[in-house]
């Protein structure tokens, strides 16, 4: 097996590469980051800020962090166009959305989940609305950016932006509803119904539930 994915199933970001390696069809061997002295060991040489997915490619000897990179890398190794579209300006769309997911979707998410889990200490109370808000404001730019018409988050075919927003949506939307916004609904739930995405879901349904929200139905 000459590519290696450090991850763990329930992770977002990990999700999102997964989905990747799946809609592209390349094998791998997943290293599972479980917390164990071994792993964490190994996940330290390779990961220099300790963060999920790290992408080991033996055949060149790359290794490659940050999930939209490992994207950007598998689509490349795959023969380039699908993920990261050849036209410059869907590339720029699915980037964009990409960015837009993982900045003000994720992050706010991260930092919500951080607060209730108490790693922070006391919740920070401020910083949960600012965040809530903020994740508001990521669910009504997509909802205008949807309302195009188009099928997928950066227009008529699964891109990089659809690996990220799968999983990341999945999770926020269970901190902060979607609400009044149809077409984020619909996109959603094409999401849902991704084979490469159903997957993800199912590798990490043996870990349970550990998004500290429940499950929402809006």
């Amino acid at each position: 097996m000459s590519l290696t994915l450090w991850s763990h199933p329930y992770a977002a970001y990990g999700q999102k590469a997964a989905i990747a390696l799946n809609e592209l069809g390349l094998p791998y061997e997943l290293k599972l980051v479980d917390g164990s002295p071994e792993i964490t060991a190994g996940f330290a040489q390779v990961s220099p800020f300790a963060k999920m997915p790290v992408l080991q490619d033996d055949s060149t000897g790359r290794t490659v962090i940050e999930s939209s990179i490992v994207i950007e890398y598998l689509d490349r190794l795959a023969g380039g166009g699908r993920l990261i579209p050849a036209d410059p300006e869907a590339a720029l769309e699915a980037r964009l959305i990409d960015r837009i997911v993982d900045n003000y979707v994720g992050g706010p998410m991260n930092r919500i989940v951080f607060n209730r889990l108490g790693r922070a200490g006391t919740p920070n109370e401020t910083a949960l609305t600012q965040d809530a808000q903020e994740l508001e404001s990521a669910w009504d730019l997509l909802e205008q950016k949807l309302s195009d018409g188009r099928t997928w988050g950066a227009g008529e075919t699964f891109t990089l932006a659809d690996c990220a927003a799968a999983p990341i949506l999945t999770y926020a939307r269970r901190l902060v509803p979607f609400g009044d916004r149809p077409h984020l609904r619909a996109w959603h739930a094409r999401l849902m119904a991704r084979p490469s995405f159903v997957r993800a879901l199912e590798d990490a349904a043996p870990f349970g539930n550990l998004m500290p929200a429940p499950l929402v139905e809006d």
